[in-house]
């Protein structure tokens, strides 16, 4: 019998004290749910803030100052700061909030920290890298670091001369795709109380998604900037269409066959007819440096200044004198234009051009199989002024029947194909000598056809600019004129 009630005893015993453990796991169940519940309302606020402030188009600097001041609200810190990493690898303070201490370099030594307004200067223009003091070793190591006594941890840098007492911190890194991007810190929980594992959990949580929303950002603006830019190239194209001539001139005895196409990017081709009287027409190609709308309206500036001056005088050097003058005062320096300027007499034939550091006026014809260039020299407008420019040399071109020259951009010989390969300078003579038997319309159409072929359909990367200005043959004088074209070709 008494060891039977010894047995009960010892029964009940146990079975108070599985029934007190059990209540305290449910506590403690009771208690993490709890935690749980009020970190994910945590992260879904702070998700629903960042979700506004992305959509309403802020920049990364907005972003990162909401992090912080989320990271400073939701752990109950007086301080709190992210530092983010560059393209070198230097992590550098992006947002300081409240009074941060000096975590990188122990400041024991700076008297200047004695004065607490200097802390903030300090702190922002401190930069670390990967493995240097307490936030580099979260930034190599990736882990957490929770610090609930740092007055006894020898990780933390000596603060005594700053003003700034230093109780707890937590350092936790941004992690995007395996990379760490930057760390998030907290500095001294209010109220009397020490950060703890829920604490250092919410950091975590807020660090995880900061760390991605601050990816994303930085993707937007990076999106946005291309948009902006494909928006100005569009206005750029649509103005330069405007200044270029959509029409060649319907001339007797000359015929201007041309074909002009612009690149995905601005490039900055210009070509342009010019009256200047009854018989003479000034005859322009040209490529702008640079592109979008600085590169349109420095075309615009040229274009205007070209046919003021070219009402004014029949010498194509004189007028692009005055053009480079122009240009050279009213552009910056990295601002240069190179063009083919020349007028035709559209009753002898005759073209007289300067060539300003463009590129050379070919000529061929349907009774000679070889290409023959003229490079004249000459300066680009708008790299120098005054006397150095009027070094331009000023060449004569007497079209004869059947006689082609040939204007043409860079665009067409730096064609790329998929192997990075030019189209040349070789291909295009061959391609025009070639098919120097056909009418110039059918001329262009071949090479154009020969450099599509030979890049294979791939986006061009440069404006395309081709003309062939050519004398139309008459009855009357047509063996003077036979004669003329053979002497011009070298026969």
């Amino acid at each position: 019998m008494p060891a039977l009630v010894i047995l009960l005893a010892a029964l009940l015993a146990l079975s108070l004290v599985l029934l007190v453990s059990v209540r305290n796991r449910a506590v403690l169940l009771s208690d993490q749910n709890a935690a749980n519940e009020n970190e994910k309302k945590i992260v879904y606020d702070f998700l629903d803030r960042i979700g506004q402030n992305v959509t309403s188009g802020a920049d990364v600097d907005q972003t990162i100052e909401m992090i912080v001041t989320f990271a400073q609200e939701a752990t109950k810190a007086d301080a709190a700061g992210l530092f983010t990493r560059d393209a070198a690898g230097v992590y550098r303070p992006r947002v300081i909030k409240g009074l941060f201490p000096p975590l990188y370099r122990s400041a024991a030594a700076d008297k200047l920290l004695a004065k607490r307004k200097y802390i903030a200067d300090k702190v922002m223009k401190e930069t670390f890298m990967a493995g240097d003091g307490v936030l580099g070793a979260v930034a190599k190591t990736g882990k957490q670091l929770l610090v609930a006594d740092a007055k006894t941890d020898d990780r933390i840098p000596d603060v005594e001369n700053t003003g700034v007492e230093i109780n707890d911190l937590i350092i936790t890194p941004l992690t995007v795709r395996g990379e760490i991007t930057g760390v998030l810190a907290v500095v001294n929980k209010t109220g009397g109380e020490r950060f703890n594992a829920a604490d250092a959990s919410i950091a975590a949580a807020i660090a995880d998604q900061a760390a991605v929303t601050y990816d994303l950002v930085k993707l937007y603006k990076v999106k946005a900037e291309q948009q902006r830019l494909e928006q100005e190239l569009a206005l750029a194209r649509a103005f330069q269409e405007i200044l270029i001539p959509n029409k060649t001139p319907d001339l007797e005895k000359v015929a201007i066959t041309g074909f002009y196409r612009s690149a995905l990017e601005v490039g900055g081709d210009y070509f342009d007819y010019i009256p200047i009287d009854e018989r003479h027409l000034g005859i322009a190609v040209a490529d702008v440096s640079g592109k979008g709308i600085p590169g349109a309206l420095v075309m615009s500036m040229v274009r205007a200044t070209l046919r003021a001056e070219a009402r004014l005088s029949l010498s194509p050097k004189e007028v692009l004198q005055r053009v480079n003058d122009q240009t050279a005062q009213d552009t910056r320096d990295s601002v240069f234009i190179t063009m083919t300027y020349g007028i035709l007499d559209t009753e002898t034939g005759v073209f007289r051009f300067c060539r300003a550091g463009h590129e050379p006026i070919l000529c061929c014809s349907k009774d000679c199989k070889n290409v023959k260039a003229y490079l004249p020299e000459g300066i680009a407008l708008g790299l120098v002024a005054g006397e150095t420019f009027s070094l331009t040399k000023e060449m004569e071109i007497n079209l004869a029947v059947e006689q082609s020259v040939v204007l043409y951009t860079d665009g067409v010989i730096e064609a790329v194909n998929a192997n990075g390969e030019e189209y040349g300078e070789k291909r295009f003579h061959d391609a025009l000598a070639s098919h120097s038997g056909l009418e110039p319309r059918q001329i262009i159409d071949e090479v154009i056809g020969d450099i599509e072929k030979f890049t294979s359909g791939l986006p061009q990367h440069d404006d395309i600019t081709l003309f062939i200005v050519s004398w139309k043959p008459t009855a009357e004088n047509v063996r003077e004129e036979r004669l003329v074209h053979a002497t011009a070709c070298g026969g």
